[in-house]
């Protein structure tokens, strides 16, 4: 499923995963190249990143004409961080320990950029 061009950005995904978690923490955009050079694995040590930004790009036009109506980002945000903090639990995954980026490397990304 797909939500129309412009209902929801990166920045709105992660600023309202920072709102429902309660943190502070400040978001640091890291160019694709930087990632590279240091070897970030797309979609897995940074999820939901990829270089080739056109695969994504998916026409929801005739979904909505059948009638798709997509929520605010921050209540599905919200709804989902609720559930996990009630013990709720993602569906395992035969790969979770490839997923995520090490302290050590996201600190090196953040040096390069100044973070």
């Amino acid at each position: 499923m797909t939500a129309p061009i412009g209902h929801a950005t990166m920045s709105g995904l992660l600023t309202a995963c920072l709102e429902a978690t309660g943190q502070d923490s400040r978001l640091v955009w890291a160019p694709d190249d930087v990632l590279l050079e240091h070897g970030v694995r797309q979609w897995t040590e940074l999820p939901l990143w990829r270089t080739h930004a056109g695969v994504w790009n998916i026409d929801s036009t005739g979904a909505q004409a059948a009638g798709l109506r997509c929520r605010p980002l921050a209540e599905t945000v919200a709804d989902t961080w609720e559930w996990l903090e009630a013990g709720g639990m993602p569906v395992e995954h035969p790969r979770w320990a490839e997923h995520g980026i090490s302290s050590a490397k996201e600190a090196e990304i953040l040096a390069r950029l100044g973070g």
